[in-house]
């Protein structure tokens, strides 16, 4: 429920002034992940010009204690911050370093999230295909490795063919 009247408020009621208060504190400190990525979500979508909310983001995606939170807050930063110079490397740091450890196979990996959004968004970053090498390799989780092996082979391939 909760997590419904966090979308909701922030959807209709998004020029109250209290509305935004109340969801950041569901983002930041509501007990249920589910609750506070729904809060990452609607602050992303309805509030991008506040200006709390770039920080707040990145709090959200380096720090929550849950996976599902840190990877739709590197989502929605990949989103609506695609063009800022330093997202790269935000992102790859995500990748590289997020502590996510894997407990049921539904679960996203916000290192997998970051992988997926330098794929789509930084293909042509003089880095990336050094960055997909190195998670194919010894990334922790199975199914980064796969997106990661089978992104750098699809990058040679594409560059092979030219």
């Amino acid at each position: 429920m909760r997590r419904e009247a966090v979308s909701a408020l922030a959807k209709h009621f998004k020029d109250d002034p209290d509305t935004l208060a109340l969801v950041k504190s569901r983002a930041t400190s509501d007990d249920d992940g589910r609750v506070r990525t729904a809060a990452v979500e609607a602050i992303a979508e309805h509030f991008k010009d506040d200006p709390d909310t770039l920080p707040m983001l990145k709090s959200r995606a380096t720090s929550d204690e849950d996976g599902s939170v840190r990877g739709a807050a590197v989502s929605a930063l990949a989103q609506g911050w695609r063009d800022e110079p330093w997202m790269f490397e935000f992102l790859r740091d995500i990748a590289v370093n997020d502590p996510f450890v894997r407990q049921e196979d539904r679960e996203d990996n916000p290192r997998q999230v970051a992988l997926q959004v330098i794929i789509k968004q930084f293909r042509h970053h003089p880095e990336t295909l050094a960055l997909l090498r190195d998670r194919a390799e010894n990334d922790g989780d199975e199914k980064v490795r796969k997106l990661a092996a089978a992104a750098a082979t699809d990058f040679v391939t594409d560059v092979a063919d030219g």
